[in-house]
């Protein structure tokens, strides 16, 4: 049960974001080739965050699909399972470029202030 070393690090940096105060609730991207299966990703959650400032807070997952870029021809497409190959020319010569990522987009207080992740903010800005 992978998902239990996952919680740890996303209770982490909600922590982290929180400043110390109560985690209302947290917003993670989730790529599927992570492989979490979200009944269990949510009891580990309530294990590892049991007795700190996130326990009672709910984790909201964010399914992202496998996108992969064709090396040969270029194009970009979504993948169902592996082998990936591209679904315009057929060549398996793919990169695999969204799908794989575990990312906090926000961390929501229990006053209702939201943290969200500088990282995200500044690529959304074009930064």
């Amino acid at each position: 049960m992978h998902e239990i070393g996952l919680c740890e690090g996303v209770l982490g940096v909600a922590l982290d974001a929180a400043g110390g105060g109560p985690v209302r609730r947290v917003r993670l991207r989730v790529g599927r080739l992570q492989g979490v299966v979200p009944e269990v990703f949510d009891q580990a959650w309530e294990m590892v965050s049991e007795g700190t400032p996130a326990a009672g807070s709910r984790v909201q997952l964010v399914d992202v699909a496998v996108q992969v870029r064709c090396r040969a021809c270029g194009q970009e497409s979504e993948a169902d399972e592996a082998p990936f190959d591209c679904r315009h020319c057929g060549s398996p010569d793919v990169e695999v470029i969204a799908g794989d990522e575990l990312v906090v987009e926000e961390v929501e207080l229990a006053a209702g202030e939201l943290r969200r992740n500088p990282t995200l903010v500044a690529s959304e800005e074009g930064v």
